[in-house]
């Protein structure tokens, strides 16, 4: 299990989204899942903005939430 936390991520704009799903696909091909925690409300409105399809990845607004779930 890999956990990207974009907590400290200020913006994400079509680079930085890009970039995020690159690291999550690689990962899946080595056959890790992804958890992405830290999400801000104004980040996950970019991402949606975007176009971004989070139905195959497990997002988290928080890491203790992330945490909670995989007890």
């Amino acid at each position: 299990m890999s956990r990207q936390d974009l907590s400290g991520v200020p913006i994400v704009d079509t680079i930085v989204a890009k970039q995020i799903f690159q690291v999550i696909k690689a990962l899946k091909l080595l056959g890790v899942n992804a958890v992405i925690t830290g999400i801000r409300p104004e980040i996950a409105q970019t991402m949606v903005a975007l176009g971004l399809d989070f139905h195959a990845i497990k997002a988290y607004a928080i890491l203790r939430q992330a945490l909670n779930d995989f007890k």
